[in-house]
C-alpha cells in the first residue's frame, strides 16, 4: 500500500512513471517534440532522425559537438606546439648579461710603494755596506769595459786578417796570369820547374789551372791524346810534385783534361776518344791514380756537370779496363798470401 500509493502519488504530482508525459512533457510527448526539433535539424544539418526517437539529445555525434561548422574536424588539434611533450622541456640555465653601462664596475688593484732591500748584511753598518755595494758595481762596470774592449779589438783582429786575405787573393789574381805563362813557356822544365813551383808557394795557381793553360796556350793542328808534355824531363816532374799523395789535386787533373776535350768538342781521333786517350797517359805519368778516377767519377760538382756526362760514356772501355786490373791486382795478392 505504501509503495503503491506513494508511487501513484508522486507520479501523478510530478509526472514521474505512467502520468510523466501528461505534467512536463517527458514521456509520451517525447516523440512529438523529437519529432519537431528532429526533423528540423536533420533538414538543416543532418542532426536529427525524424520521430523515431530523434531528440535533441538522442543520436548526437560526440565529434559533432567539437567542430566549428559541418565541414571541419575535431577541436582538438594533433599539433604539439601548442602542447609540447613532456620530458622536452629544457631550463636555460644561461645567466642573463647585462648591458656594458649597467654592469659592475672592477676595482683597480692598489700599486704598493717598492720595497727596498735591505743594504746592509747581518752584522754590517750602512756605511761598510754603502763601500761593499760600490765596489761591487766597480767592478761589474770594469768586467763589461774589458769584455767589450776585447770584443772590439777581436772585430779588429778579423777585419785586419780579412784585409790581408783580399790583398793576398787581389795580388795573386794580379800575378796569376803571368805564372800561367810562365810555367807552360818552357824556360825552366824537369826538375827546375819543380823547384819554380815551389818556390812560388801559396800564389802559385792551382793544378787544374796549370795544366788546362799549358794545353790551351799552344794549340797544334791536332791534340797530343799521348800527352808527351806529361814526360818526366817536360812539366811532368814539376806536376808529379804537386800531386803526390794528395786525391784533390789528381782530381784537378783530369778535370782539366775534361775541360780541354770540351773545349775540342770531345773529338774521336785514330778510333779512339781523345779523353779516354788522354786519361790513359796520366794514368801512364803518375797524375792520377784508381782513386783518383773513382772519384772523379763519382764527383757531382755542379761546375763540372756540362760535359760530365759525355766524358763518362767516352771513357767506359777505360774504366772496365781499370777495373778488370784491379780485380787481377787483388788475384795476384791473394795468391801471394797462399
Amino acid at each position: 500500500d505504501r509503495g503503491g500509493g506513494r508511487g501513484d502519488d508522486r507520479g501523478g504530482d510530478r509526472g514521474f512513471g505512467g502520468g510523466r508525459s501528461d505534467d512536463r512533457g517527458f514521456g509520451g510527448d517525447r516523440g512529438d517534440r523529437g519529432d519537431r526539433f528532429g526533423r528540423d535539424r536533420g533538414d538543416g544539418g543532418g542532426g536529427g532522425a525524424g520521430g523515431a526517437g530523434g531528440g535533441r539529445f538522442s543520436h548526437v555525434d560526440r565529434n559533432s559537438l567539437n567542430r566549428g561548422d559541418g565541414n571541419q574536424g575535431p577541436r582538438h588539434s594533433s599539433n604539439n606546439d601548442s602542447f609540447p611533450a613532456l620530458g622536452k622541456n629544457r631550463t636555460d640555465l644561461t645567466p642573463p648579461i647585462l648591458p656594458k653601462h649597467l654592469q659592475p664596475k672592477k676595482k683597480k688593484e692598489p700599486i704598493l710603494p717598492l720595497v727596498a732591500a735591505p743594504l746592509a748584511l747581518p752584522g754590517e753598518d750602512d756605511e761598510s755596506a754603502r763601500i761593499r755595494i760600490e765596489n761591487k758595481k766597480r767592478e761589474e762596470e770594469e768586467k763589461a769595459l774589458a769584455a767589450k774592449l776585447e770584443q772590439e779589438e777581436e772585430a779588429q783582429r778579423r777585419d785586419e786578417e780579412e784585409k790581408a786575405e783580399a790583398e793576398k787573393r787581389a795580388k795573386a789574381s794580379e800575378v796569376e796570369s803571368d805564372l800561367l805563362a810562365s810555367f807552360s813557356s818552357g824556360e825552366k822544365l824537369g826538375g827546375d820547374l819543380a823547384q819554380w813551383c815551389a818556390d812560388q808557394g801559396a800564389i802559385l795557381p792551382s793544378v787544374e789551372k796549370l795544366i788546362f793553360h799549358l794545353l790551351t796556350s799552344k794549340p797544334e793542328a791536332s791534340p797530343d791524346m799521348e800527352c808527351l808534355w806529361a814526360e818526366g824531363a817536360k812539366f811532368g816532374a814539376a806536376l808529379v810534385s804537386l800531386v803526390d799523395d794528395n786525391l784533390s789535386a789528381q782530381m784537378q787533373v783530369l778535370f782539366a783534361v775534361q775541360r780541354y776535350c770540351h773545349s775540342q768538342g770531345f773529338p774521336k781521333i785514330d778510333n779512339e776518344y781523345l779523353v779516354q786517350g788522354m786519361f790513359r797517359a796520366m794514368y801512364k805519368y803518375d797524375l792520377a791514380l784508381d782513386d783518383a778516377f773513382t772519384e772523379w767519377k763519382e764527383d757531382e760538382s755542379s761546375q763540372y756537370e756540362k760535359s760530365k756526362g759525355k766524358a763518362i760514356i767516352q771513357t767506359m772501355d777505360w774504366f772496365n779496363w781499370l777495373e778488370a786490373e784491379d780485380e787481377e791486382d787483388d788475384d795476384d795478392e791473394s795468391y801471394e798470401e797462399e
